[in-house]
C-alpha cells in the first residue's frame, strides 16, 4: 500500500514536473523594454547606410532586454546628405540594415515591420537626422498576407464631401472585419485621403486633419470591436486636392490586412 502511494505520489510529481518544463519552455521572450512604444535611435554617419560596430553594441543589449518575442517598427531618415534621391537612398538602406540586424540577433521575421524610410530636408544636419528608429510592441502582429498566405482583405470607405461619419453599411463590414481577425495577430493598415474639400487660406489644414478624422473614424470601430489599436497602422494619410478633383476616389479610406 505504501509502496504504491509512493508511486502514484511519484508519478504526479513527474509529471508536474514535465508540465511546468514544457509551461516554461514556451514562456514568450519578452523583457522589461518591451513596452508600448519604447523607442531607440540608431545613429549612423553622414552618408552611410551600415550600422557600426558602436551602434550595432547598443542595438544588441537593447534587443536582449527587450527580448525575441518583442515586436519591432522599424523608421529611417536621412537629412542633408547628397540631393534628395541620393539621401533617400541611404535611408532605405539603414532601414533595411536595421532590420537585418534585428533578424540576425534572432527576432522572427514576422516580428519586424519596416515600414517607412524618407528624407527629412527640414531637420538640423545633426546625428539624429541620420538615424533608424525602432518602436517597440509587446502585441506586434505579423503580416498575414506575407506569412500566413492570406486574402488581401480590404474594405474600401467612401465618404461624403467634408465628412468623417461612417455609413451604417460600412461599419457592419468593419464590425465582420474585426471579427474575421480578432482571434488572429494580423496588423491592419489604414489609409485616409481627403479632396479639396475646404477652401480658403487655411484649406490644406483643414483637409489634412479631415483625412486624419477619417483614419480614426476606422479606429473607433475596430478598437470598439475588440482590435487592439497597436495592430493599426496608418500608412498613407494625405491631402491630395491639389492633385486630383473632389470626387469619391479622392474621399476614400481603406482598412486592409498587411
Amino acid at each position: 500500500m505504501k509502496m504504491s502511494f509512493s508511486l502514484v505520489l511519484a508519478f504526479i510529481v513527474v509529471a508536474g514536473s514535465i508540465l511546468s518544463f514544457g509551461a516554461a519552455a514556451q514562456e514568450p521572450d519578452v523583457g522589461p523594454k518591451c513596452t508600448q512604444w519604447n523607442s531607440f535611435r540608431v545613429l549612423f554617419k553622414k552618408g552611410d547606410g551600415k550600422i557600426s560596430d558602436e551602434a550595432a553594441n547598443a542595438l544588441t543589449a537593447f534587443i536582449k532586454e527587450a527580448g525575441h518575442d518583442c515586436g519591432y517598427r522599424l523608421y529611417a531618415t536621412a537629412s542633408k546628405e547628397g540631393g534628395y534621391d541620393k539621401a533617400y537612398d541611404i535611408a532605405g538602406r539603414r532601414l533595411s540594415a536595421t532590420g537585418d540586424f534585428l533578424k540576425a540577433q534572432g527576432v522572427k521575421p514576422e516580428m519586424v515591420l519596416a515600414l517607412s524610410h524618407w528624407v527629412d530636408d527640414g531637420a538640423a544636419d545633426t546625428n539624429t537626422a541620420r538615424s533608424a528608429i525602432l518602436y517597440t510592441l509587446p502585441k506586434q502582429g505579423i503580416s498575414c498576407r506575407q506569412y500566413e498566405k492570406r486574402d488581401p482583405v480590404q474594405i474600401n470607405l467612401f465618404f461624403y464631401n467634408q465628412s468623417s461619419v461612417i455609413s451604417r453599411q460600412i461599419k457592419d463590414d468593419l464590425d465582420k472585419f474585426a471579427a474575421s481577425i480578432r482571434d488572429s495577430r494580423c496588423n491592419v493598415e489604414l489609409t485616409g485621403l481627403a479632396a479639396k474639400e475646404f477652401t480658403g487660406s487655411s484649406a490644406a489644414k483643414k483637409n489634412k486633419e479631415l483625412a486624419k478624422k477619417r483614419v480614426k473614424a476606422i479606429v473607433d470601430i475596430l478598437t470598439a470591436a475588440g482590435i487592439d489599436s497597436d495592430r493599426l497602422i496608418d500608412t498613407n494619410v494625405e491631402y491630395v486636392g491639389d492633385k486630383k478633383p473632389n470626387v469619391a476616389t479622392s474621399r476614400l479610406a481603406t482598412a486592409s490586412l498587411m
